[in-house]
């Protein structure tokens, strides 16, 4: 009998193999190690950001790949053709037809656009820049992008004015110098840069008087108020009030992107930009909104319900392990549940069905001892003896068991004394 759990589990054993078998084909595979995300220049906001992530990133173990480049034009490429899985691109570059293939991960800050001239020149309005030189940023970049949509509203294109390429040659000192009458920026709040182009007296920041007008034209613009002295408010910079116009800086992937690794990436974008800044309120970034390109649905299920309950125990590889196992630990519960609770009454079955297997023999014996003669009385007895011995030589009874294995013990005993009284009388 100490096989009985064996010939009662093979059959278990061989259902959950073919059921584990059939659910392994379903289960999606591990995530990669390793991701590759294109930023701006070296010394440019998404490169310094995209750092954060990477020093964020190597404590889960994963390894982020900094890739630079000329700006959200050439990211943008890059990530077209698949040489990076993620690329850091501004609103306004992107184009129906460039997007076939791509997803928004989430909008990560608003990126105000600045346009500084002359106090001399008072400009109201983009279509007075009509026929003037202009610097609109480097080719590739996404200030460029973005200043040739709007100067389109205003009819404004290399027909009419000029764009002055620069080169090394620095924005602010061809302003000053009269080489450019205006020049176009999208860069922090934050920046340097910016904090000298606003210090010089000479100098004026576009205000945009239409900024709800092209925020409800394209939908990845938004109208952003910079309030006086917000910059520096020793120095009151800016002296007044200004509407400004912004896009947003945005994490594009391909649509191929693993789940996981939106998961991942999105936890540490989380950290780095949940922050209030000049233009947005605390927890308003990272989000769904403010995007030019479509949405990956997992992205916007992670932002809106944030860590699942698994992720919130485990370091992530494990919680991910799990959850990519649920789909064959699922069905694998639901099969063994019924399969255990059958097996226990089944192995009851076998245990008890030996026991009055020898319950039939002493009945059959019991039954015929009247009509037996002395020498068959004899014979019965060794035979009722040996069965005895082979009962406490050969067979193994669970200790759950013992009642019933001690009282046909007591039976055959009961049996061998009848039997001797039989012989004693004949």
């Amino acid at each position: 009998m100490n096989c009985d759990w064996c010939k009662i589990a093979f059959p278990i054993v061989l259902i959950v193999s073919i059921v584990t078998l059939f659910s392994y084909q379903y289960i999606s595979p591990a995530p990669p190690k390793t991701l590759k995300i294109a930023t701006g220049k070296a010394d440019g906001s998404y490169y310094h950001f995209a750092t954060k992530y990477h020093q964020l990133l190597k404590k889960d173990k994963f390894d982020l790949q900094i890739i630079p480049t000329a700006g959200s034009v050439e990211a943008l490429s890059m990530l077209q053709k698949g040489e990076v899985d993620v690329s850091f691109v501004q609103g306004g570059v992107a184009t129906k037809k460039s997007t076939r293939d791509l997803v928004s991960l989430c909008s990560i800050y608003f990126e105000p656009l600045w346009i500084f001239y002359k106090k001399s020149d008072n400009f109201k309005y983009l279509y007075q820049l009509k026929g003037k030189k202009l610097y609109i940023g480097e080719i590739g970049s996404g200030t460029r992008a973005l200043a040739l949509v709007l100067l389109k509203e205003n009819s404004i294109d290399a027909k009419n004015t000029t764009f002055v390429d620069l080169g090394k040659t620095d924005p602010q000192s061809a302003l000053t110098n009269g080489k450019v009458d205006a020049i176009f920026s999208v860069i922090s709040a934050s920046s340097d840069k910016i904090k000298k182009l606003l210090e010089d007296k000479n100098l004026e920041l576009f205000n945009f008087k239409r900024a709800m007008a092209y925020s409800k034209r394209f939908s990845y613009l938004s109208a952003l108020n910079l309030g006086e002295g917000v910059i520096d408010i020793e120095k009151n910079i800016p002296n007044h009030n200004i509407t400004l116009l912004g896009t947003t800086a945005t994490l594009v992937a391909n649509k191929s992107i693993n789940p996981d690794l939106i998961r991942l990436l999105l936890k540490s974008v989380k950290k780095v930009h949940s922050n209030a800044t000049i233009f947005s309120k605390e927890g308003e970034f990272p989000s769904y909104k403010y995007t030019q390109i479509p949405m990956s649905e997992d992205a916007k299920n992670y932002l809106i319900k944030g860590d699942s309950f698994l992720e919130k125990i485990f370091p992530f590889w494990i919680a991910s392990m799990i959850d990519r196992l649920a789909i064959m630990i699922i069905p694998l519960l639901t099969l063994l549940f019924p399969l255990l609770k059958g097996a226990f009454p089944l192995y009851r079955w076998r245990v008890r069905s030996k026991i009055y297997k020898w319950y039939r023999v002493l009945y059959e014996i019991d039954s015929n001892l009247e009509i037996l003669k002395k020498d068959e009385l004899k014979t019965t007895k060794d035979n009722l003896l040996k069965l005895l011995k082979e009962i406490q030589k050969e067979t193994k009874i669970p200790l759950s068991y013992m009642g019933e294995y001690y009282n046909l013990k007591v039976h055959i005993n009961m049996i061998l004394n009848k039997i001797d009284k039989k012989i004693s009388q004949a």
